[in-house]
């Protein structure tokens, strides 16, 4: 059986080029890609889980953020994280219709 190498090589690129496009037309991906490294152990779970749900009531956007530590982490810590993702939402604190509820569970 004798092998076209050419043809072969063809049939190989015209196939991952029509992954690729058909991946590229009907696709949206998203990725991300992070490293830790050993230096940042202490950081990774830092024991805060925080839960942020917008509601309509009464025809008011209301807007719940519960935070909740857990372990060894301070109230200074919550209030960091806290104002770090009220940053990131573009959420402000002040606002008559923003409930904000801090709890610390230790061990």
């Amino acid at each position: 059986m004798k092998v076209e190498y050419k043809s072969m090589f063809l049939g190989v690129v015209l196939g991952i080029v029509s992954v690729f496009t058909i991946l590229l037309l009907f696709g949206d991906v998203k990725t991300e890609f992070s490293i830790k490294t050993g230096g940042e152990l202490a950081n990774i779970d830092n024991g805060i889980n925080v839960k942020i749900d917008k509601n309509i009531e009464d025809g008011k956007e209301v807007t719940n953020i519960t935070i909740v530590g857990h372990g060894s982490v301070t109230k200074e810590e919550l209030d960091k994280e806290l104002e770090k993702l009220l940053k990131e939402h573009g959420i402000n604190k002040n606002d008559s219709n923003v409930n904000i509820d801090m709890k610390i569970n230790s061990l």
